[in-house]
């Protein structure tokens, strides 16, 4: 039988620093974009909401990191709000908070957005400090430590589902996209405020940036541009990433096993990477009711083990992707539900019924971001990225109802001749290795 468990999102694992709260956003209306002469990205989306949402976002994700210095990301992007040289960190979240403004800053693997939530009437006054926090961060020493114990929280409180598809990525790419999202314990308190500058000034830059507004119009989006004090360019890079596919566990006791088990997927804004999402849909997610039977497809193929939760993934890259099943399960269940699992991503079989319940999720997950204001702005910020143009819900919405059974079936087949990747957390003792899935 199968649990209401529930199931994260794995399109982006995020970490946020936020300060107060702000109001949801409408839907949004039409999406305008293009690339300034300095090669920022702009997009906007004047959707006549009261509450405006702009986004700032760089290359700067864990991908970027130098091996010397693994977890640098998550310290630049816990750093966020911290004094910068023209105010103190009491002083931002005073004046945020005084206009009714919301300031966060969250990261993936490829990306950091710095967003910022407020009413149209105090917009302005707000922009000046997402500009100071962006454009203006020091990173002293003294708060770097006094930030120590909320990133040690952050650790400590990680799903046990997020770790598993962490060690996923670090065994399926090593390096690069397989740079963890989280500094590792040891490392909290190590990195210097100089290596976190450096990291900064060699992320940060017009070059590698992305500005998304939504809730105002064009023209504010390029006078937020135009204001940035950063580099032309940054010097940071990576290789461009290799599917390697591997195994990493760690035994973390208790009573349950979570396991990750994924092939090579397809790089973001590919018709192939859209297929294998409609496919992780039609795999399945869990009961779609409170109390009710999970008749998914990774569902019957795991059968009768005892309570467990199961859930297709796909995550895509610029360069790369992965996609798979992650898998939470008694302990004493999991040799038998991890092969059938494995036995299945192997040799999917979905159904034409399967793959279009799988097309209706997706569409309703995509449309919903309309009325999320910070998953719109960070995924029109991530297209631009990817795409160099930003495309509305409604417009990838209808994209997904021109993917058909075989296109689904046809990416389904490229991605299971890779070589499967897994990585598992919790109790192991029954849990097979990946050769023998």
């Amino acid at each position: 039988m199968t649990s209401k468990a529930m199931v994260l999102p794995l399109v982006r694992q995020i970490a946020t620093r936020s300060y107060a709260q702000a109001a949801p956003a409408t839907r949004e209306v039409r999406v305008n974009s293009n690339i300034l002469s300095n090669k920022t990205f702009v997009a906007t989306v004047d959707n006549g909401s009261p509450v405006t949402r702009v986004t700032i976002a760089f290359k700067a994700g864990s991908r970027y990191e130098p091996q010397t210095e693994l977890g640098v990301a998550h310290v630049l992007r816990s750093a966020a709000g911290l004094s910068t040289r023209n105010a103190s960190a009491f002083m931002i979240s005073r004046k945020l908070s005084q206009v009714g403004a919301s300031f966060s800053a969250s990261g993936d693997r490829e990306f950091i957005y710095y967003t910022l939530e407020a009413t149209q009437d105090n917009l302005d006054v707000a922009l000046e400090y997402l500009n100071n926090i962006v454009s203006n961060q020091e990173f002293r020493p003294w708060e770097l430590s006094d930030n120590a114990p909320r990133m040690k929280y952050e650790i400590a409180s990680l799903a046990p589902q997020i770790r598993a598809v962490d060690l996923l990525h670090r065994a399926a790419y090593r390096r690069g996209l397989g740079n963890s999202l989280f500094i590792s314990p040891k490392k909290i308190g190590h990195i210097s405020s100089e290596s976190v500058q450096h990291y900064a000034s060699t992320t940060l830059s017009h070059s590698r940036c992305a500005i998304v507004v939504v809730g105002s119009n064009k023209e504010k989006a390029s006078i937020v541009a135009q204001a940035l004090q950063l580099p032309s360019s940054g010097d940071a890079s990576c290789e461009k990433a290799s599917y390697f596919g591997g195994e990493l566990r760690k035994e973390m006791g208790g009573d349950l096993a979570h396991v990750a088990i994924a092939v090579q997927g397809a790089s973001a804004g590919s018709k192939q990477s859209l297929a294998l999402a409609v496919a992780a849909k039609a795999i399945g997610s869990g009961p779609v009711t409170k109390w009710g039977a999970d008749n998914s497809p990774i569902a019957k193929a795991i059968g009768n083990v005892g309570p467990f939760a199961a859930a297709g993934f796909n995550v895509s890259y610029s360069d790369n992707g992965l996609f798979g099943v992650i898998l939470s399960v008694a302990k004493d269940e999991a040799a038998s539900a991890v092969k059938s699992a494995g036995q299945f991503l192997k040799n999917p079989s979905l159904s034409n019924e399967a793959i279009q319940a799988g097309k209706n999720q997706l569409k309703l997950q995509v449309l919903s971001e309309a009325d999320h204001g910070s998953a719109l702005v960070e995924s029109l910020a991530a297209q631009g990225f990817y795409t160099g143009t930003a495309k509305s819900p409604i417009e990838i919405a209808a994209e997904i109802d021109q993917i058909s059974d075989n296109d689904v079936s046809q990416a389904l087949s490229n991605a299971v001749r890779n070589k499967m990747s897994m990585g598992a957390v919790g109790n192991l003792a029954f849990v097979p290795y990946v050769d023998e899935v």
